[in-house]
């Protein structure tokens, strides 16, 4: 069946289904969940999958559906989900400005008269440097609802310099949220770009404070020269692939601030199996693939996937307390045709081992099902064993620029001084050997 023909007789089902007295959020989701699989897959332009469910919803609003889930704010769309990805893939690596070029860890504290700052990394792109820091001021009792006042003085007392003597302005600050008041002193994390753009190799960062003199050097070290290739997949179609991400999700709650809506086990295996039924009727899905035979888990997910996002967040947690010694920069940019993916650091500390991962086009979406799988990470340790890529922080640009974190899951153990770590997309795979900064 032609996709465009395929999500129209969706909408056609869905429209004679809908009933004031029947639920239209469960219809709704697996409408958009097929079209946002279908746009993500490049079956189906963008704009003819927004126009199609644009008609629908209109469709139900002049049915008295106005007020109802996946109606009332125009829920009906493929945005946020795939919105922007082939736009961004089709363009390619070309004018990226925030592909790290180079990355080091720094541990610099650089205190000054009103904060103490310490610079955590250092990352080289195309047009400047990103200096993340973190910052502590004393309680004033002040409340601190916006940029933290503290903050400029802080920067303006600390200098930076390169071997070339060239110095560089940290006016141009994006301080993140505030993570919380710890007895008498207010604590950030944040961004400084440090401007303008370096002329010709540098070789290391020299930070220091006024009054204090020099802080620290940081050496930057060229990209990781090590061992990468190209692979493929965890399954042998794209399909497959976005059908395996798609499972595992049992039940959701959607709130809009005034009601809410839930979504159970029976709710969330109906889309899943909208959408692999509507794969299947175009051609995406081979009739053989194994995941038709089961899920690779077993006949649901049990108590193993609570545990492993019980374990993400736990890692997440842990992170913060790595020292440098346990960071090694790479910016080493993987051999794929379609994206452009570098794995700017890597991270370990006992058991918890991670990677710091730049792509493009990297789009988010907000909720399930219009899940946007553009990279995956898997590890296999220098003993064999495969580990998984749980997702950490990330942080977007525009672009569809991205950059986020990776901890492995099961963890790996503190004897294993190597990873193989592989990053793909739907339609590919590269790998490079890493190894672990113990």
């Amino acid at each position: 069946m032609n996709p465009e023909d395929c999500l129209r007789s969706l909408t056609a089902e869905a429209l004679l289904w809908a009933h004031p007295e029947r639920p239209l959020l469960p219809r709704s989701y697996g409408l958009q969940a097929v079209a946002n699989a279908f746009v993500m897959l490049g079956l189906l332009p963008e704009a003819t999958a927004e126009a199609i469910l644009s008609g629908h919803r209109s469709a139900l609003e002049s049915k008295g559906f106005g007020t109802s889930w996946g109606v009332v704010k125009g829920e009906l769309t493929v945005r946020p989900g795939a919105h922007g990805f082939w736009e961004s893939r089709n363009a390619g690596a070309g004018g990226l400005r925030d592909v790290p070029l180079a990355v080091a860890p720094a541990g610099v504290r650089c205190p000054t008269s009103v904060a103490d700052v310490c610079f955590e990394w250092v990352k080289l792109t195309p047009v400047r440097w990103e200096l993340s820091f973190e910052a502590t001021a004393p309680d004033t009792g002040e409340s601190h609802s916006g940029p933290p006042e503290p903050l400029p003085q802080a920067l303006s007392e600390i200098s930076v310099t390169d071997d070339t003597g060239h110095p560089y302005d940290l006016a141009n600050y994006r301080p993140g949220r505030i993570r919380g008041r710890y007895g008498r002193e207010w604590q950030w994390r944040g961004e400084v770009l440090a401007e303008p753009n370096p002329v010709g190799t540098v070789s290391w960062l020299e930070f220091a404070t006024a009054g204090e003199g020099a802080a620290g050097r940081v050496a930057v070290p060229p990209p990781a020269q090590v061992p990468a290739g190209t692979g493929d997949p965890p399954w042998p179609t794209p399909a497959e692939c976005y059908l395996a991400a798609l499972m595992p999700t049992t039940s959701l709650s959607i709130s809009d601030g005034v009601s809410e809506a839930e979504l159970g086990p029976h709710d969330t295996a109906e889309i899943v199996a909208t959408v692999a039924d509507s794969l299947l009727a175009v051609g995406a899905l081979p009739v053989t693939s194994a995941l038709l035979r089961g899920s690779p888990a077993g006949p649901g997910p049990g108590w193993h996937l609570p545990l492993v996002h019980r374990w993400g967040r736990r890692a997440h947690q842990r992170s913060a307390d790595f020292r440098p010694a346990e960071h090694r920069g790479l910016a080493l940019r993987l051999p794929l045709e379609h994206a452009t993916a570098v794995i700017e650091s890597v991270s370990a500390q006992g058991d918890l081992v991670g990677v710091q991962l730049y792509g493009h086009p990297w789009v988010k979406g907000e909720y399930w099902p219009l899940i946007t799988p553009c990279f995956q990470v898997r590890a296999i340790d220098d003993a064999g064993a495969e580990h998984d890529g749980v997702s950490g922080s990330w942080r977007g640009s525009p672009g569809n620029e991205g950059s986020g974190a990776f901890w492995f899951w099961p963890p790996v153990s503190p004897a294993r001084t190597s990873i193989r770590v592989i990053v793909s997309t739907l339609w590919e795979a590269a790998w490079a050997e890493v190894g672990l900064p113990r």
